[in-house]
């Protein structure tokens, strides 16, 4: 679904780290190249396996970047949310998706074409430079969470991937520090390379000591110092 906008730059621009270091005149200018659209809740926004061609700037909301399995299994690889871009990194690459991006909920976002993307990357050289960063960020990532699945004990990967969501999309409510996202103990699993039968028996026992509050899609973090304790597996924790 397209939208018309009057708004000359959404604030992702601002945001986004892929634009940083840029003026208004120049986000401007770039904002231009780019269409808004929504999708909703479980909705693709990109397949894997498809032409890239299109690039997407997250506005509002989030997506899971998922990879099938060659037994057809799917494996959640990150949760994306406001400022991040999706789907630009085959620009790198053979030019097709290596992961599908389906939203967690309600979402806006917008679209560029890889001619408009490169044409900004030729005129602004910063945002080369930024996207370079972007993709060693995502590769260091990548190597993390390797070693994670094949050096760490199940607990302490549930607790980092519970920390790694509450720094990127944790919102501060009166119960405690709130996962802003349609979340299941699927996805939670898939996150952390484990089953659902251990993440569920996992966040009962923590709910059962206070550190966290879990529903069916829908996590409060009550104790963060103590998760963080799990995840870097600190004595007493």
């Amino acid at each position: 679904m397209v939208l018309t906008s009057t708004r000359t730059v959404h604030l992702a621009f601002v945001r986004a780290p892929v634009f940083a270091g840029l003026g208004e005149s120049d986000l401007s200018a770039i904002a231009a190249h780019f269409r808004p659209y929504q999708r909703q809740r479980e909705e693709a926004l990109l397949l894997e396996g498809d032409p890239a061609d299109a690039y997407y700037l997250i506005a509002e909301g989030q997506v899971k970047i998922v990879q099938s399995s060659s037994e057809g299994e799917e494996v959640i690889l990150h949760i994306l949310g406001p400022g991040e871009l999706v789907g630009a990194l085959p620009n790198l690459n053979d030019g097709t998706y290596p992961a599908s991006a389906i939203a967690l909920g309600e979402i806006l976002v917008f679209a560029v074409t890889p001619d408009d993307f490169e044409a900004i990357l030729e005129r602004y050289p910063r945002v080369a430079i930024n996207l370079l960063h972007f993709a060693a960020g995502k590769l260091r990532a990548a190597h993390d969470r390797l070693r994670e699945l094949a050096t760490e004990r199940v607990e302490r990967r549930i607790a980092r991937t519970l920390t790694r969501l509450a720094r990127q999309i944790g919102r501060k409510t009166e119960q405690g520090l709130l996962l802003d996202v349609t979340l299941s103990r699927q996805d939670l699993a898939e996150l952390s390379g484990t089953s659902l039968f251990t993440v569920s028996r996992t966040l009962k026992e923590w709910e059962r000591r206070g550190l966290l509050q879990a529903g069916r899609e829908r996590i409060v973090l009550l104790n963060t110092h103590g998760l963080v304790s799990l995840a870097d597996d600190l004595p007493g924790s």
